[in-house]
């Protein structure tokens, strides 16, 4: 495929407010793009306009034919024109800015004679069949005009393959037509451009051969994706909704609270500590259903509608403000964490007997119950064992361990003779 395939940039464009889904906003507030990207796609013909590598806003248009086809590469608008004249190639007059010039109203120059501008001939928008210019809708030309400056970057690419997430979480593909005949497309490709885009294992391979069969010219919805956020941070892993039901990474979880989970794939389900769950494994990516979280994590759920995102509040302790451990369990209905967590953390002298199930710490036994194996401590006994005060807010499910409880006097160690600083 050359090495424009070897280039290749997999368009992955989330069209959100601050990372996350929400309606691009065009119109007036079209003239507030700051730091403006222009990047314009040959086999799609499209032009796409960005901020800070956000998409706000994509134009259909036409490029050049295929014997005078548009360049690519890097380029920056040189020169912007209003009622501009067309020196027609190759002859010796003058076509002066109204119906009858092609370059439209608007023009924003690229160097080297070609350019980005409107158009008297409207139909023409979304084919190959310029002499290298890009032409656009004379309404979309004199927008873009008032967005952009000079110096404005501009990328022209070929990719015939495109992957998207839109505004309403649909994950969508697109196959382009070769319209340079500079790029074949092949069932590895475009698994290849899934599998950058973190959405690999969503779709079967017949569904791909149909696409690359069909070049369908536009994009194709092939999964309904949700955002995730776990206790204020919005992840990068996204919920998946598959027959109905919502399917969360569950790897996602046990990252953000410093756990772990098992697979079992002879009976196809999840493990963490004391429960079990159905899972599914698409690829390398583990799911649960979001039904069954609160088994095993706990916490809390919210769906934010306007941001199609499932915010999660799952339990987390803190000691003196930093994680230490997303592992609290409930034990008769009283909160407990691992007592190693906190032993190491405050770097007390323990002795583990995995085998007997008993925890010294000084050499004195610690009172605390196994679960899945390990040892944990109810926040009853914490102050006492640890010298450390618990406070559980349950609107935040955070558990707040503050060290020390009672301030530990030194002084009695100290002689009196000698002087410290």
């Amino acid at each position: 495929m050359g090495n424009q395939l070897g280039k290749r940039a997999i368009w992955l464009i989330f069209i959100f407010g601050f990372i996350t889904f929400a309606t691009p906003v065009y119109a007036q507030a079209m003239a507030q793009v700051a730091s403006p990207q222009i990047v314009v796609n040959l086999p799609s013909r499209t032009l796409e306009l960005y901020k800070d590598n956000i998409l706000v806003k994509e134009y259909q248009v036409a490029i050049g034919k295929a014997d005078t086809p548009t360049p690519i590469g890097d380029f920056s608008i040189l020169e912007k024109e209003v009622d501009p004249a067309w020196y027609p190639p190759g002859k010796n007059y003058v076509v002066p800015s109204g119906p009858e010039n092609p370059l439209g109203y608007r023009w924003m120059g690229l160097g080297d004679l070609y350019g980005i501008h409107g158009t008297n001939a409207p139909w023409s928008i979304g084919l190959a069949i310029s002499n290298g210019c890009i032409r656009m809708q004379e309404i979309d030309a004199e927008e873009l005009f008032e967005i952009i400056d000079c110096d404005t970057p501009v990328k022209i690419e070929y990719e015939r393959i495109k992957i998207r997430i839109n505004a309403s979480g649909e994950a969508t593909i697109g196959i382009y037509p070769d319209v340079y005949n500079q790029q074949t497309v092949t069932l590895a490709d475009v698994k290849d451009a899934l599998q950058q885009a973190a959405l690999d294992n969503l779709v079967d391979d017949d569904f791909l051969r149909t696409l690359i069969k069909a070049v369908p010219d536009h994009q194709v919805v092939f999964a309904q994706l949700h955002n995730l956020k776990i206790n204020g941070s919005l992840r990068s892993e996204h919920i998946l909704s598959r027959e109905g039901k919502k399917y969360i990474p569950v790897l996602a979880l046990a990252d953000s609270l410093r756990t772990t989970v098992q697979w079992n794939a002879v009976s196809r389900t999840v493990t963490r500590q004391n429960q079990t769950v159905p899972g599914v494994k698409l690829g390398d990516k583990l799911y649960v259903t979001v039904d069954h979280v609160p088994m095993l994590f706990g916490g809390r759920e919210n769906w934010n509608d306007e941001q199609n995102c499932l915010e999660l509040l799952l339990p987390v302790a803190r000691l003196d403000g930093q994680i230490l451990s997303g592992g609290i369990q409930r034990m008769d209905n009283i909160l407990a964490v691992p007592a190693l967590a906190i032993a190491n953390e405050l770097g007390e002298r323990v002795t583990w007997q995995s085998q007997t199930g008993e925890l010294l710490i000084r050499g004195k036994p610690a009172p605390v119950k196994l679960i899945s194996g390990q040892p944990f401590i109810s926040v009853n006994d914490i102050s006492r064992v640890y010298n450390v005060a618990t406070d559980w807010n349950d609107q935040t499910q955070m558990l707040d361990l503050i060290y020390p409880l009672f301030p530990v006097d030194y002084s009695m160690y100290l002689d009196p003779n000698d002087e410290y600083l």
